[in-house]
């Protein structure tokens, strides 16, 4: 059977209130609350085997780019509150894993601006490449926990 697509990436944070008010800005939606009926509220964490402990409490949502269950791009953003979420140290270049996230934009100059209107904090300016017979034009910027980010506009020769 192949694999339909990916679900969702999920995102361990220290902050989840904060995290959901950045995510937001950039135009991603609350889709699920994972259990929580009101802001600060703890589920417990069952994860299955091999994985983290079921006793630890965490909060969690999922977040989404469009409505439908099935077909949106979506994120998990995860604070585990016992114990507590501790940031993590910035990732070297070389080092393996997940480096960035990186989200298409048709403008991105225009993206930009109004996130910077919004108070995200973008420091760079766009650069470019040539890639897959196109151009594209980029910008990297982080979230509140480090995630590196990247917005993508990309452009016919």
């Amino acid at each position: 059977m192949p694999i339909l697509n990916l679900v969702h990436v999920n995102l361990h944070v220290t902050d989840l209130e904060r995290s959901i008010d950045f995510y937001g800005r950039l135009g991603w939606e609350l889709m699920f609350d994972l259990g929580r009926r009101a802001p600060g509220e703890t589920v417990s964490l069952d994860p299955g085997e091999g994985a983290a402990p079921a006793s630890r409490k965490a909060l969690a949502v999922v977040l989404s780019l469009g409505d439908d269950p099935r077909r949106t791009t979506k994120i998990e953003l995860m604070q585990y509150v016992d114990p507590p979420a501790t940031p993590k140290p910035k990732q070297a270049d070389e080092e393996a894993g997940v480096h960035r996230l990186a989200m298409r934009v048709k403008d991105l100059d225009g993206t930009i601006a109004q996130l910077r209107e919004r108070g995200i904090e973008i420091p760079g300016e766009p650069s470019e490449v040539k890639m897959m017979g196109g151009r594209q034009r980029y910008v990297l910027f982080h979230d509140p926990d480090g995630h590196l980010l990247e917005l993508i506009e990309l452009l016919r020769t």
